[in-house]
């Protein structure tokens, strides 16, 4: 199979993705020996703009949260304003039909079809934390297992990490631009959202690598999801969910590993929810997998591939009450 990236580049794109170092200045001091140097990388992340966003995958579990994947036909304006809302985009059923797929993350004990705006029809799946893998033929398939993992008491001291978490899933991420969001976005309560801490206004992105020093001190930091445009729109995305166990899945992967450039794998109560992403004969190998294997897969969208996403934000200064230090259902 062809690369679908130039090699080097493909390279420091997977060694970013397993890294739990947050910034590309840390990064780089933690990856001395990285295909690209730090000049190029700064460089072309400037080329790219907002075809590029690397986001840290958290173990949210850990945090009182879990994922949601939600498909919503003709969807109400509302919808981009959707609180628990991390990232979006336009998916279709059968080629014709366009369906807003909305990524939340939401309070375990969220009852979230009483939270939706108003639309024709809504479907989702509950999640815990996934993970995204970059194939080459080498590559040993991971996926998750599904595990319960009992919230910390990491925000009941530190409450700023849920900004910190939350604001990396917007372009521009780079970290003095997400501190600059957060100290405007909050104003007056950013020291509600620092208890017994002296805010560095000036340097304040020290505390967004401080909350990630904490989060990777419980573990909670799995690894980085890329979300690389320029790929994207040569290849074809699908999402689905597979009703199966994960030895299953694994197969699954391994059958098709030469129509994959990527796969994201998320624990369900009912197998896995998956998105896969490769070559437009990935659709071929789909195709051609047996009927008795296929009849495990449903909820099955292609990406439409539209750019610019549309743009959603989780609101964290609404979901989080840094007075109980607790999640509010709104």
């Amino acid at each position: 199979m062809r690369p679908p990236l130039h090699p080097t580049l493909f390279r420091y794109l997977s060694s970013v993705q397993q890294s739990t170092t947050i910034g590309l200045h840390g990064y780089f001091r933690r990856n001395p020996e990285s295909p690209c140097n730090a000049r190029s990388v700064y460089r072309w992340q400037r080329s790219l703009g907002d075809q590029l966003l690397v986001v840290p995958n958290v173990r949210v579990e850990g945090l009182g949260l879990e994922h949601a994947h939600v498909f919503v036909t003709k969807p109400a304006p509302e919808w981009l304003s959707f609180p628990y809302a991390v990232e979006a985009a336009w998916v279709t059923p059968d080629f014709c039909q366009e369906v807003l797929y909305v990524h939340c993350i939401i309070p375990r004990d969220l009852n979230i079809s009483a939270c939706f705006p108003a639309c024709e029809r809504v479907e989702y799946v509950r999640s815990r934390s996934g993970w995204q893998q970059f194939l080459n033929p080498e590559t040993a398939i991971a996926i998750p297992v599904r595990q319960e993992f009992q919230p910390c008491d990491l925000l009941t001291a530190h409450p700023y990490i849920v900004p910190a978490v939350c604001e990396l899933w917007l372009y521009p991420n780079s970290l003095p631009l997400v501190w600059a969001r957060i100290a405007q976005r909050l104003g007056r309560s950013l020291k509600d959202w620092f208890p017994r801490t002296k805010i560095k206004y000036v340097n304040g992105k020290t505390h967004i690598t401080e909350a990630f020093r904490l989060l990777q001190g419980q573990e909670l930091v799995r690894q980085h999801i890329v979300r690389y445009h320029p790929l994207l729109a040569a290849s074809v995305e699908v999402f689905f969910l597979a009703r199966m166990e994960r030895e299953d899945v694994v197969s699954l992967i391994e059958g098709l590993r030469a129509a994959l450039h990527a796969v994201e794998t998320y624990p369900t109560a009912e197998g896995y929810w998956c998105r896969f992403l490769g070559p437009h004969r990935l659709l071929d190998a789909i195709l051609l997998l047996p009927l008795a294997l296929r009849e495990f897969l449903s909820l099955v969208f292609f990406h439409t591939k539209r750019h610019p996403s549309p743009i959603v934000r989780f609101r964290y200064e609404e979901v989080f009450d840094t007075g109980t230090r607790d999640w509010r259902i709104v």
